[in-house]
């Protein structure tokens, strides 16, 4: 149902009691984004004779990602041990993948113990392992294997990683790198040295943390409380660490944007949490396969890689633009400018991209700046757009934004394909 531009949502559930047959009412208004609104002529500026794109977006048919996709390689790679296929093993996935090591997932214990390096994810314990598999992870370090916990939780294992008990805790909000961790991962700057997790003093911003008490060696990393976060132990050539984060779950959070309660700086700052846990991965990867390889993740020749991206969303950043891709074009550099294709005066702005706009666009390109879509209407209830026809064409695709909450006539795929073209279009 529709409700002066709002979707209304009744939800009914039907529960048996003593008193017999009850129905329960849920109402929940909500802000659709596909709802329509009128949008007056003299709030849109228009480009005369500029229409587009012209060809429909065909969506494939949505498949759902499966770790066996990944089942394969040889024993020169680091063996993921899946101990629950329904985590988030796809953020490691893809955290891997950018870091440049090799890996192969697998549910099979005897397939992953043909591999040096073994991580088990996303836990270990005698509830998703049997007794046979949990001895022969036992027998790794000592056999001069490096075996990888996350979430050691049980199955008689603690003595093999070296501590007594692992403690659950939503109240771990940082963790601290030790001066043992060096000898695998040199860590020089104090943002490295000391990650924000979670956000301790909200519950709904508080993540899940496992402490390993007593440890018999030193630690990696600890809690504000002192517990080990990372735990290592020594058996000559062989390696045991437990990690009580889920790195999996920590790069999906990254990934997906959601991370406002541990980024220390929304912009212009520096933020190593995910990238020092994964180098961290990597390096035990490679100090425990003789005859392991790495994907270079910078350029030849170079030890550091940044990007340097702008986000053109407001009116005056039209113009500041200029000045940065001026600057950068004098230090022999080019950064990646996301272009906000805004047409339409509502409650965010006023039309940003008009035919002056267009002129420092095109600027930016001389100045061999990269050029790319920031949206066009930069909803904050972008989340709630449905994904739209592929059919969304400028000018008549007229997303507006009412308030801070609610926004109409958006699409996710009118948000691409029209931003995408006028960025084109004009460059």
């Amino acid at each position: 149902m529709r409700s002066g531009g709002r979707t209304l949502f009744l939800a009914f559930a039907v529960l048996l009691g003593a008193g017999g047959l009850v129905i329960l009412a849920y109402f929940h208004f909500f802000p659709q984004a596909l709802g329509r609104y009128p949008v007056p002529e003299n709030r849109v500026f228009i480009f005369p004779g500029v229409e587009g794109p012209r060809e429909p977006t065909v969506v494939p048919t949505r498949t759902l990602a499966t770790w066996r996709s990944y089942d394969r390689g040889g024993p020169s790679r680091l063996a993921i041990l899946l101990t629950d296929t329904t985590s988030a093993w796809l953020g490691l996935a893809h955290g891997l993948k950018s870091i440049g090591v090799p890996f192969r997932m697998t549910t099979d214990s005897r397939e992953a113990l043909r591999h040096r390096v073994v991580l088990v994810y996303p836990l270990i314990s005698g509830k998703v392992l049997s007794a046979e598999p949990l001895r022969a992870l036992a027998a790794v370090p000592r056999n001069g294997g490096t075996l990888i916990g996350v979430n050691v939780l049980g199955g008689g294992l603690e003595e093999v990683f070296g501590f007594q008990e692992a403690v659950p805790s939503r109240r771990h909000a940082v963790l601290t790198f030790t001066d043992a961790v060096q000898s695998l991962l040199r860590l020089s700057d104090p943002l490295e040295l000391s990650l924000r997790l979670s956000d301790s003093t909200r519950k709904d911003r508080a993540l899940g943390l496992y402490g390993y008490t007593h440890p018999r060696f030193p630690p990696l990393a600890t809690y504000e409380d002192g517990t080990a976060a990372i735990t290592q132990r020594s058996y000559g050539r062989g390696q045991a660490y437990a990690l009580g984060i889920d790195p999996g779950a920590l790069v999906l959070q990254a990934y997906n944007d959601r991370e406002e309660w541990i980024a220390r700086s929304y912009v212009n700052g520096y933020e190593p949490s995910v990238d020092v846990i994964l180098r961290l991965l990597k390096q035990l990867y490679l100090a425990g396969e003789p005859d392991g390889v790495v994907l270079g993740t910078v350029p030849e020749g170079k030890s550091l890689m940044v990007s340097l991206t702008h986000d053109l969303d407001f009116t005056r950043s039209m113009v500041n633009a200029l000045e940065y891709a001026r600057y950068e074009r004098q230090q022999g550099i080019s950064g990646t400018y996301f272009v906000q294709t805004k047409y339409v005066r509502d409650y965010n702005d006023d039309d940003v991209f008009t035919r002056r706009r267009v002129g420092v666009l095109r600027t930016l390109d001389s100045l061999g700046m990269e050029l790319a879509s920031h949206t066009v209407a930069h909803a904050k209830p972008f989340n709630n757009f449905l994904l739209g026809t592929g059919r969304e064409r400028y000018p008549d695709y007229r997303p507006y934004v009412m308030d801070h909450n609610t926004a109409y006539n958006g699409s996710i795929l009118g948000e691409l394909r029209v931003s995408k073209f006028l960025v084109e279009r004009f460059s």
